[in-house]
């Protein structure tokens, strides 16, 4: 009987250990106020968007920043502010977060002019590697997809004449997606390269799409494009690889909004989701945008073509004939350059 008793004690005892855990540590949004010297801070979570903002003010300037650091059930999680020139630079409790800059003209980042230097280290089939970090690169040479990442070196050869503006892409999880650009004016066919496994098949779709289409985006392992000519929106089930039709929607936060044909038409809309930060290009310049911030804040030095991927706080961007990744703590890395990048650089470059 005491035995038994021990027992459930135990028990108990491991069911409010794991309540207590549950309720300590998990996430929840907060928002509060404090002071740092003559600064003012408001330190916010967000847990939809796994986020930290911080809104930091000093007479007429307001800094906003964000940290997409793991959660913490800690508070007050700047604990020193340096002034040095006109930069911030902080002390924090289990993130991290970048310095900031700002003159009379603008907020920059502390390391925009830290600029890295291309270092050729290898090359294949044209492309000069420097480095390829822990990444998979997809590059466009007209006919063939190099296939790049610190494993394996691939040409994926798709089609028997050259295509110079592949303007109908798609990038899902791990694969690409290519519709037949040797047929004409429609297509019923896409190819799937799947950078896990370094493999290309075939999609057979079920009805024709003209070229006049484009992605909207994806949910739930579906794929949609929308056909302006027919005024037709479809999916691609990606588990059964079938084509369907469905309703003129797009999905905006998680929630489907009914598009008339002629927004279609007019706006191009594609599926929108509120992220914690953004890059944007104004006049070839790269600047991080922090969510319900007006404030635009210089991230690089260069005079940037195209942004090619945004994944959290990482950019790729090409400038001139260059690919590079940047980071607003760890700075700028310089990763592939190939010279046919000076000419034409859209759609020819995807990275997983």
């Amino acid at each position: 009987m005491k035995k038994n008793k021990h027992f459930i004690i135990i028990i108990i005892i491991i069911i409010l250990f794991i309540i207590f855990n549950y309720i300590y540590f998990r996430r929840a949004s907060y928002k509060l106020e404090y002071q740092i010297n003559d600064f003012n801070i408001v330190e916010e979570y967000n847990k939809e968007m796994k986020a930290y903002f911080f809104t930091i003010t000093k007479k007429d300037k307001e800094y906003n920043l964000v940290s997409l650091s793991d959660y913490t059930t800690k508070r007050r999680l700047i604990n020193e502010i340096e002034v040095e020139d006109s930069c911030l630079n902080f002390k924090t409790t289990n993130i991290n977060l970048y310095s900031i800059c700002n003159n009379e003209d603008e907020y920059y980042l502390k390391n925009i002019n830290d600029s890295d230097n291309f270092t050729k280290e290898s090359s294949y089939e044209n492309i000069e590697i420097d480095s390829l970090e822990n990444s998979t690169y997809l590059l466009w040479n007209y006919h063939d997809f190099i296939y790049i990442n610190k494993e394996k070196e691939k040409k994926f050869s798709l089609f028997s004449k050259d295509i110079y503006n592949i303007n109908l892409i798609y990038q899902y999880n791990n694969l690409l997606l290519i519709p037949d650009y040797e047929q004409d004016y429609i297509y019923n066919k896409i190819y799937t390269i799947n950078t896990d496994k370094a493999q290309k098949s075939t999609i057979n779709l079920r009805f024709e799409i003209y070229f006049d289409s484009y992605f909207l985006g994806d949910y739930k392992e579906k794929v949609y494009i929308y056909d302006l000519k027919n005024n037709q929106e479809y999916y691609i089930d990606m588990k059964e690889e079938k084509l369907y039709k469905t309703e003129s929607e797009i999905l905006v936060n998680n929630k489907w909004q009914k598009i008339s044909s002629q927004t279609f038409k007019n706006d191009k809309p594609t599926f929108e989701q509120d992220l914690p930060v953004s890059y944007i290009l104004e006049n070839n310049k790269l600047y991080i945008k922090v969510y319900n911030s007006d404030n635009l804040i210089l991230a690089s030095s260069r005079e940037i073509k195209q942004i090619v991927k945004i994944d959290n706080l990482d950019v790729y961007y090409i400038s001139e004939d260059t690919l590079y990744k940047h980071n607003p703590i760890d700075g700028e890395k310089a990763l592939l350059r190939y010279s046919e990048w000076n000419f034409n650089y859209k759609n020819m470059v995807f990275i997983f």
